[in-house]
């Protein structure tokens, strides 16, 4: 019998900190569309711009953490024999879980949980 993954912590606190980062991405994305579209002044569109970048830069270091915890548990889940198809919905049920049950939206908790699992498949095709 297989033991079970190890979701600690640190590994749910970097999930809810890269949906966090998901959804200030997308705010931020969507004020320097509304400023383009009512005509808001350069500087105030490049004002946008600048914290939309420093918002993408934080979500990156979120996500490269988050990463690692996914990875780890992937590598896990591979050494006590679970197959790639299980461990990436083992790893996406538990990520959709602290999500959702943290009060996120599809729209802001599906981009972490597939970014998730695309790590995990490049875990198992690393092997």
């Amino acid at each position: 019998m297989a033991k079970s993954p190890t979701f600690n912590v640190l590994f749910d606190r970097a999930v809810a900190a890269c949906a966090e980062a998901q959804r200030l991405s997308g705010r931020t994305a969507e004020s320097v569309r509304k400023a383009r579209l009512e005509r808001a002044s350069a500087r105030r569109v490049r004002t946008l711009i600048a914290e939309t970048r420093e918002t993408w830069e934080g979500a990156n270091a979120m996500y490269a953490v988050m990463r690692v915890q996914v990875e780890q548990v992937a590598r896990e889940m591979r050494d006590a024999g679970v197959d790639s198809a299980a461990a990436a919905a083992t790893i996406r049920q538990h990520i959709r879980f602290v999500l959702y049950d943290g009060g996120l939206t599809e729209r802001d908790a599906e981009p972490v949980v597939t970014r998730a699992s695309t790590w995990v498949d490049m875990v198992f095709a690393a092997a």
